[in-house]
């Protein structure tokens, strides 16, 4: 959702509850949220009703009877409902042929292919299959628990696509698809996004999990592997605008310090860097005076929010490898916002003190190091 926002799409969400497991931030708070069940076509298709496009990432495991049932099944009757209420394109997010793991768990890929030929029989080329190996991000357990499977992902991806391992990988036929890198969640949601709106167009591709799969023919769905997944979001990536722009004190020494590490990991270009010592004015239009942008730090995202003080290093972690698994924990540990907040309020407010920048404050002076 949020990938689909940040292009400027208008976004809902259709599920049982409706509403998310946690509270919403921005930019989520601009999306809508329905409620409707799988099992009734006419509210599915109420839901869907002036829908360009449908992304489905309904999945689930349990029995094999359960994961046919709603890995295949269910992920029919949405993809039935969205064709007869006239969607345009249709994004469904499957699995990667896994080898022999499909013979211990046949209900989960059979489900899964089940729902791949629903797509390319009602949508063929105007559909397109995206089948990623394992999926890493932060997986919201509860309100309160989140697990950062970043931890373990981020290195098998590396890994996994070292020219050793894919070379391995090729010598093991059916085994070597054991090895299929994992994606994370943010390049499988830019993927799905780009196909939703249009802009994925195939140029052939190799087949088998890493390439492209009927790319282009009559009334088969575009299938989309592991390499064309990461092809295509870090093409998206490039193309997009910063993210957030945060506005910092580059007179503080300890800031440039904080700043430049973070710079130097923001190698995708997602944040914008503003130097307030250089140009003081910069927040204005924010409606921010000099001193109140000198008092706290401050980051405004590309749709114009504006969050202040430990929120504004929230939004700039969130773009950041490795940090951006800290913003959903903190999230959903009681009072850790707050409790932060409050100890970077104390330092923020001592800042130009403890730096010898006294006058910085309703005037540009020169930092005193």
């Amino acid at each position: 959702m949020r990938a689909a926002l940040a292009r400027g799409a208008s976004v809902a969400s259709v599920s049982r509850r409706g509403k998310p497991v946690a509270s919403v931030s921005p930019p989520l708070d601009r999306a809508e949220w329905i409620s409707a069940d799988v099992q009734d076509s006419a509210a599915l298709q109420n839901a869907m009703k002036g829908a360009d496009a449908v992304i489905s990432c309904l999945g689930a495991f349990g029995s094999n009877e359960f994961m046919r049932r709603v890995n295949g099944e269910q992920n029919e009757k949405i993809i039935s409902a969205a064709a007869a209420g006239g969607v345009e394109r249709f994004v469904y997010i499957s699995a990667a042929p896994f080898g022999p793991i499909e013979k211990l768990i046949p209900g989960y890929f059979e489900g899964k292919r089940a729902a791949e030929a629903a797509v390319s029989k009602h949508f063929g080329d105007r559909g397109t299959v995206i089948q990623p190996g394992m999926v890493y991000g932060t997986r919201h357990v509860s309100k309160h628990v989140s697990i950062p499977l970043g931890i373990i992902g981020w290195p098998m991806s590396i890994f996994f696509q070292s020219s050793p391992v894919r070379g391995l990988a090729n010598t093991l036929g059916r085994w070597g698809l054991l090895l299929v890198p994992p994606s994370s969640v943010e390049e499988v949601a830019s993927t799905a996004v780009a196909a939703a709106l249009g802009t994925n167009a195939e140029n052939g591709g190799n087949s088998g999990a890493g390439g492209s799969q009927n790319a282009g023919q009559s009334g088969s769905a575009v299938a989309l592997g592991w390499e064309r997944i990461k092809q295509i979001a870090h093409s998206v990536e490039m193309s997009s605008v910063p993210a957030v722009t945060l506005f910092w004190d580059g007179g503080c020494p300890l800031c440039r310090r904080e700043i430049g590490f973070y710079q130097r990991l923001d190698t995708k270009k997602r944040v914008n860097w503003v130097d307030i010592h250089e140009s003081p004015s910069a927040l204005e239009p924010h409606g921010v005076t000099v001193d109140k942008a000198m008092s706290l730090i401050h980051a405004v995202d590309n749709q114009g929010n504006l969050q202040v003080g430990v929120p504004a290093f929230l939004a700039v972690w969130e773009q950041l490898p490795y940090w951006n698994i800290l913003p959903p924990i903190l999230r959903r540990l009681p009072f850790a916002i707050p409790a932060i907040d409050a100890a970077y309020g104390f330092w923020a407010r001592r800042r130009l003190q403890l730096t010898g920048r006294v006058h910085a404050l309703g005037g540009s002076s020169p930092c005193r190091k």
